[in-house]
C-alpha cells in the first residue's frame, strides 16, 4: 500500500463515528523490595532514620498531555518518520483507557507529515501497524490547509478540524475515537497549529460523542 492510499485511507478514518469497546489497562510496574540490614551479633541496637520514601507524599498529580500553556513538548527524533504525538483521555467509560498514551510513528508504515495529497484539507497521520495490544495504531489530525500557519513563530487556532485515533484490541470494537464538529455525532476538537521553522506542532483538546474528554498533542519535526 503506498503512502499515498495510506495517507487518504487516514482521512476517511477521520469521518468515522467512535463506537463501544473496551481495552486492556497497562499493568502497573512492581515495586522492588529493598534489601534489609543485617545485624551483628552482640551490637547495641540502632534505629534507622527514615527514608525520603517513607516520610515523602505519595505523588497524586494525574498525568496530563503536553498543550500550548504547559510548555512541555514530544520528541519526533524518537521517531523515524519525525512523527510524534501523545493524548490523554478523561471519563472513557466505555474503553477504561484513562491516561496518557503515546506514539512514535513508523516511516514504512505510511505516516505522513506533508497533507500535499488531501488539499484542500490538511491531514497528519501516523502509523505504528506493529503497535502491541492497548497501544495506539494510528493517529490522525485534519484540518482546512488554509488554516496552516507558514510564517515561523505564528499560530493557527481552528475550531472546525478533526482529531482521531485507534487503540490495538482484539476485539476491535470501541477502539477508535474521534472529535470532529465538521461532522454530526462527531463530537469536537479545538486545535492550535504552531509553526517553528518547519516543524509543525498541534495541541489540541476536545471530546467524542459519548462523552469522553482527550487533550494533547501531535508533532511534525519536518512539515
Amino acid at each position: 500500500m503506498t503512502r499515498i492510499h495510506r495517507a487518504l485511507m487516514a482521512g476517511a478514518l477521520l469521518l468515522v463515528v467512535a463506537c463501544g469497546g473496551g481495552g486492556q489497562p497497562t499493568p502497573a510496574p512492581t515495586q522492588q523490595p529493598t534489601s534489609a540490614s543485617t545485624a551483628t551479633p552482640g551490637a547495641t541496637p540502632t534505629t534507622a532514620a527514615p527514608t525520603d520514601a517513607a516520610t515523602a507524599t505519595p505523588d497524586t498529580t494525574p498525568s496530563v498531555a503536553p498543550s500550548a500553556t504547559s510548555g512541555a513538548s514530544l520528541d519526533p527524533s524518537q521517531s523515524d518518520a519525525g512523527i510524534a504525538a501523545t493524548v490523554t483521555l478523561t471519563n472513557d467509560t466505555r474503553g477504561g483507557r484513562d491516561g496518557t498514551h503515546e506514539i512514535y510513528a513508523v516511516a514504512d508504515d505510511g505516516s505522513e507529515c506533508s497533507g500535499s495529497f488531501e488539499e484542500p484539507d490538511f491531514i497528519v497521520v501516523a502509523w505504528y501497524d506493529d503497535a502491541p495490544d492497548g497501544m495506539i495504531h494510528r493517529f490522525g489530525i485534519s484540518v482546512a490547509a488554509e488554516d496552516v500557519p507558514t510564517a515561523d513563530g505564528s499560530t493557527t487556532d481552528v475550531a472546525d478540524g478533526g482529531v482521531s485515533f485507534d487503540f490495538v484490541s482484539p476485539s476491535g470494537i470501541g477502539t477508535q475515537y474521534t472529535g470532529n464538529a465538521t461532522r454530526e455525532n462527531e463530537g469536537s476538537s479545538m486545535i492550535d497549529i504552531t509553526r517553528s521553522g518547519s516543524m509543525l506542532t498541534f495541541d489540541f483538546e476536545g471530546v467524542t460523542n459519548d462523552n469522553v474528554s482527550f487533550a494533547g498533542q501531535f508533532v511534525c519535526a519536518d512539515a
